[in-house]
């Protein structure tokens, strides 16, 4: 180099230690994620009360739509005994046949989309700031 830069050359240090280095690692993944929880705890109280609301609303549509579909059930289940001349057992066994059947189909679908990963960019992002860190 040119000494005429002004630069100043110092001799070259000593890698740390493992353990000094393991402890630096760890304090810098400490700090990234005291950061992270703290941008994720600020964001949560932004938007806490919406996402309250937005819950309950989701959770009062789903307690409707299950009680409808039971009443629904039931009337299709008192409507076919009533068409059949009785026979409770063989409608509900039925019945019940068919909803193995839709869970199982569901189940196969369900377990093919889990291959799948989510939240792709959000581990990505942490994969490189880890690195980062590390």
């Amino acid at each position: 180099m040119d000494l005429s830069s002004g630069a100043k050359h110092s001799a070259p240090t000593e890698p740390p230690d493992p353990l000094s280095a393991a402890r630096e690692a760890s304090s810098a993944a400490v700090r990234f994620f005291q950061a992270f929880a703290g941008l994720f705890g600020l964001e949560l109280r932004e938007t806490g009360a919406q996402a309250l609301a937005l819950l309950s609303l989701a959770t009062a549509f789903l307690t409707a739509c299950v009680i409808a579909y039971l009443f629904f059930l039931t009337g299709l289940v008192v409507l076919a005994v009533g068409w059949l001349g009785g026979g409770w057992v063989i409608v509900l066994m039925s019945l019940s046949s068919i909803h193995a059947v839709l869970a199982a189909v569901l189940w196969l679908i369900v377990k093919n989309r889990v291959k799948r990963p989510l939240f792709s960019g959000t581990r990505e992002a942490l994969r490189c700031e880890m690195e980062r860190f590390l």
